[in-house]
């Protein structure tokens, strides 16, 4: 009876512990405690944080910015759901509205809407640039960069500094928004870039932006290992070709070449984004030619190309024969 007893209390439990679990709370009638910015709050810096409090029940926040006002949409500035309480954006001279809302899994609050102003100023010394190209996290192999931001409307000239692997190796001024830069690299390796700018006038200067860290990546991926079908057996079109992807996630996909005899003539070419592909796949406009029987095969050589992010090839993989028969 006691063991009957201590099953059904732990049964009770987790049946209790199940239901808090998937109860979602209801949050339609509930209100965000905004922090900043202000409403219709004026400023000459055009570095805003939007920041509220943590609502229960909130899984994330919705947060719509536009210029100038949600009755006369002139330009979406930001529309992007936040999972913590603060979303930092630099905004141009003009009048915005901005409006957040609390999301779950069962539905959510009522926008709330707020109007904010960002005054222009000849005074740069709280503005910031915001940046264009290339943004953090972009990688290349190109060794040529073109930079880009936007515009400050009392900014005369501009200054940019880069750095390579955390060393300042560049620093040039320009009247334009754009600014071309070649990095003198030799190794295939990867290297860590990162690029920041701030305005200037005859009177003041801007901050620098938060520095946008990026990958020039020189070096090639490992070439995928083709494994099945094993070489020289005899397989019909739907059998599938396999391989295992070194070096992910770096690596992306594969060319795939299949070649009509031992001396490499291409006979097909595709690109393979999974790790395996069904023969009968690989051109389905023109299927590779098949022998009616065992006794007449078509044969087949195939090897791999690899191809990372970045835009970099391996050498070929090894080459595997099959023999093609209906």
């Amino acid at each position: 009876m006691r063991k009957i007893i201590l099953l059904s209390s732990l049964l009770f439990l987790l049946i209790v512990s199940c239901q808090k679990d998937f109860i979602v709370k209801d949050i339609t009638d509930k209100t965000i405690i905004v922090n900043a910015p202000a409403n219709n709050l004026v400023t000459s810096s055009n570095s805003i944080t939007f920041w509220w409090e943590e609502l229960d029940g909130a899984e994330k926040y919705n947060v719509q910015v536009v210029k100038p006002d949600f009755a006369n949409i002139a330009q979406l500035i930001a529309d992007t759901n936040v999972t913590g309480t603060k979303l930092n954006l630099s905004l141009n001279p003009g009048t915005y509205q901005w409006r957040i809302k609390g999301v779950n899994a069962g539905g959510s609050t009522a926008f709330q809407t707020y109007t904010l102003k960002i005054d222009s100023t000849s005074n740069l010394t709280n503005q910031l640039v915001v940046p264009i190209s290339p943004l953090s996290g972009y990688v290349t192999n190109n060794k040529a960069i073109s930079f880009s931001w936007n515009s400050l409307s009392s900014a005369t000239n501009y200054s940019i500094e880069i750095s390579l692997n955390g060393s300042v190796i560049n620093y040039s001024t320009t009247t334009n928004t754009n600014y071309a830069y070649t990095f003198t690299l030799t190794s295939a390796a990867n290297y860590t870039c990162s690029w920041r700018v701030r305005a200037l006038n005859s009177n003041s200067i801007s901050q620098y932006n938060t520095p946008q860290t990026f990958t020039i990546d020189l070096l090639s991926p490992s070439v995928s290992i083709p494994t099945l079908p094993t070489s020289n057996s005899t397989v019909t079109d739907t059998t599938e070709l396999k391989w295992n992807r070194i070096g992910v996630p770096d690596a992306q996909y594969d060319s795939l070449f299949i070649y009509s005899d031992s001396l490499i003539t291409l006979a097909r070419k595709t690109i393979v984004t999974a790790t395996k592909i069904k023969i009968n796949a690989i051109d389905t406009s023109f299927p590779l030619q098949a022998g009616s029987s065992s006794l007449t095969p078509v044969p087949y050589w195939w090897r791999l190309k690899t191809i990372d992010n970045a835009g970099n090839t391996s050498g070929f993989s090894n080459a595997l024969k099959f023999k093609l028969v209906q």
